[in-house]
């Protein structure tokens, strides 16, 4: 029996080695930090895409003073959308657009449009009445908007002078006023026929 070995096989000098991989280092995991700021990142790049979402779609939070409204339902449930002023809809132009619910209109005759959102800017609107001149309307109830009605309705009022320009009781001297600071306007009111 032979004790030879196989021969080992020849060594070149001018091969091409085997590459050496070196070992994967291990993993590094995420420290506690780290985790906590990559998480606060998240949740407020989510709360101002929502912001943003309400803000857009929201038509009272892109109001601007001047411009019209269309104000239907109660005051209770007001349904509020922007209008082209010229449309037969636009019962209301914007006076003031403020921050949110804390804020007053300032002057008693505005009336009043506040959309708190559930994520999002709140927004108050400050509104003056489009009326035209020689009409009649009923000033009071719960209705937003103010529907022309027949002068001999009862607790009708005939818009008897429009001034727009200036906020002046002293112009309606046989009449009741009622001012706006802005957009400027004097409206001056006498009882309908059934007063």
């Amino acid at each position: 029996m032979s004790t030879d070995m196989p021969a080992s096989a020849p060594q070149y000098q001018n091969a091409p080695q085997a590459a050496q991989v070196p070992p994967e280092p291990p993993k590094k995991k995420k420290g506690v930090i780290a985790r906590i700021l990559t998480a606060i990142i998240g949740l407020v790049v989510a709360g101002v895409v929502i912001y943003g979402v309400n803000y857009f779609t929201s038509d009272a939070a892109q109001s601007k003073a001047g411009d019209c409204a269309s104000l239907t339902g109660t005051t209770t449930k007001p349904e509020f959308k922007t209008v082209d002023c010229g449309s037969a809809e636009a019962n209301y132009t914007i006076g003031k657009v403020l921050g949110g619910p804390g804020e007053a209109c300032g002057g008693d005759g505005y009336d009043e449009y506040t959309e708190t959102a559930r994520r999002g800017p709140d927004s108050k609107l400050c509104l003056v009445p489009n009326l035209v001149e020689g009409s009649c309307y009923v000033l009071e109830g719960n209705q937003m908007g103010y529907p022309v009605v027949d002068c001999g309705t009862s607790s009708a009022f005939k818009l008897v002078k429009q001034v727009k320009g200036t906020a002046d009781e002293a112009l309606c001297t046989e009449s009741a006023p009622l001012t706006y600071p802005e957009p400027k306007m004097t409206l001056c009111f006498a009882p309908g026929e059934n007063a």
